[in-house]
């Protein structure tokens, strides 16, 4: 198609056009001037949407490769744990620490709850569920002056704003002064089970939209899992020898008869 364009740009400008006796000489010089002023938009804005699609960032284009695939359910979740200090802290200050938190999420109709977990932890919980989504926070306490901080956030009706999230609680952990991983999840389903040659493609198509390069991989049935390195994105864990910031794992559901994609960064910490 773009041949035909061009084509036909080429023969208009020389004044060629095709009539019925064959090639004739025909002498426009404002189709001239107006067929060069369309080549020069229509190159200018090819230009535009090419520098478009190579200037988005790591995380922009894992939202628009994951988008691209037809899903019956999407959802996405953020997540952070990490040690907060060797002190010892009061019931108080540890509400006070999650309502911070809360506040910087955009959250303020949230329950707050104490337990002791099997593993003798004491744990304040800050949670608030909406329709939207979900957000969990935890202060857990072991051995009386080890203190860690989980924050747990779950978007259900879509993907879009994971990464706004994400830097949300980057922001958080910086603010704190704790040093954690921030995982982010982009879930879909597909009615029914893909075959190991979908997976397989879809897999792929992911990879290749995005960019990143495989590190390790199972691409199995029982265990469908891919570790990647994007260059574009900051954070990463190591594997082995190598860096891993991109895992993409698949698995089926049989009481729901869906198949489970993930795309995470760095990591999928999730069930699967």
């Amino acid at each position: 198609m773009l041949k035909d364009i061009f084509c036909y740009i080429k023969m208009s400008i020389r004044g060629e056009l095709e009539t019925g006796g064959g090639k004739k000489k025909i002498k426009y010089p404002f189709q001239k001037i107006a067929i060069v002023i369309a080549l020069a938009l229509w190159t200018i804005t090819a230009i535009n949407i090419l520098y478009s699609e190579s200037a988005l960032s790591g995380e922009e284009k894992i939202i628009s490769a994951f988008g691209r695939q037809t899903y019956s359910d999407v959802s996405s979740s953020v997540s952070a744990y990490g040690k907060y200090g060797d002190i010892s802290i009061s019931d108080s200050a540890k509400k006070l620490i999650l309502e911070n938190i809360a506040e910087k999420i955009g959250i303020n109709h949230y329950m707050i709850s104490d337990l002791v977990d099997e593993e003798y932890n004491s744990v304040k919980t800050l949670s608030q569920t909406s329709v939207n989504g979900d957000v969990i926070l935890k202060f857990i306490t072991h051995d009386e002056d080890k203190q860690y901080i989980y924050i747990g956030i779950t978007l259900k009706n879509g993907i879009e704003s994971a990464f706004t999230y994400e830097k949300i609680v980057k922001q958080i952990l910086k603010d704190l002064e704790m040093t954690s991983a921030v995982n982010v999840n982009l879930k879909g389903e597909i009615n029914g089970e893909l075959d190991i040659q979908e997976k397989n493609a879809l897999a792929d198509s992911l990879l290749g939209e995005v960019g990143a390069k495989i590190v390790t991989q199972n691409r199995t049935d029982d265990l469908y899992v891919i570790y990647g390195y994007d260059d574009e994105i900051d954070e990463y864990i190591n594997v082995g020898r190598g860096k891993v910031n991109v895992c993409i794992s698949v698995n089926y559901d049989e009481i729901k008869d869906v198949t489970c994609v993930y795309f995470s960064t760095p990591m999928n910490n999730q069930d699967f």
